[in-house]
């Protein structure tokens, strides 16, 4: 199971990665062809906003929950006892699978809704943008599923945090 979700979720980052370099090749090339030739690139902007900005922030999410590398703050929760620190864990877990199950839920009614219409937005031109919309509940639902799969792993007594540099200077 580790393996498998891994290997999904390092392929999600990959893409994800992709549309950083996509989206700047196509924002550098519609600069050049509109300051060279006064011909933008049509709907660049739209682009760039409804599924290169959403690829690069959602698709990664459940890599870096799995992977502990989001931004915490461990003031006080490096001088606590083994057990509270197993219990705030799992505690933080579970709220956190709850959480974003709801904004996998409420995203996916989005997506379906923006399907069913056919969305679309109009800027210099008109863009289809309802496949965009599946990019969040994927990300959400996946980040759930990680962080449901580290508090397995903590229940069995697998590491589940990175040990930060501050944690090894202490």
């Amino acid at each position: 199971m580790d393996r498998a979700f891994r290997k999904l979720t390092h392929g999600l980052m990959l893409v994800g990665g992709l549309g950083i370099i996509v989206m700047m090749i196509n924002i550098t090339l519609d600069v050049v062809l509109k300051v060279f030739w006064n011909a933008p690139i049509q709907g660049t902007v739209e682009i760039s906003s409804y599924y290169y900005m959403v690829a690069i922030v959602m698709l990664p999410m459940a890599l870096v929950e799995y992977d502990d590398e989001q931004i915490s703050v461990d003031l006080l929760f490096n001088h606590f006892p083994a057990w509270l620190k197993r219990t705030s864990l799992l505690i933080t877990f579970i709220a956190t699978a709850g959480i974003l199950s709801v904004m996998t839920w409420r995203t996916g009614l989005d997506a379906v809704r923006a399907f069913k219409v056919g969305e679309v937005v109009m800027g210099s031109r008109e863009i289809i943008v309802w496949p965009a919309r599946c990019m969040l509940p994927l990300g959400f639902g996946l980040a759930a599923v990680a962080a449901v799969l580290r508090a397995v792993m903590l229940l069995q007594g697998k590491p589940v945090t990175k040990l930060h540099e501050t944690d090894s200077a202490a």
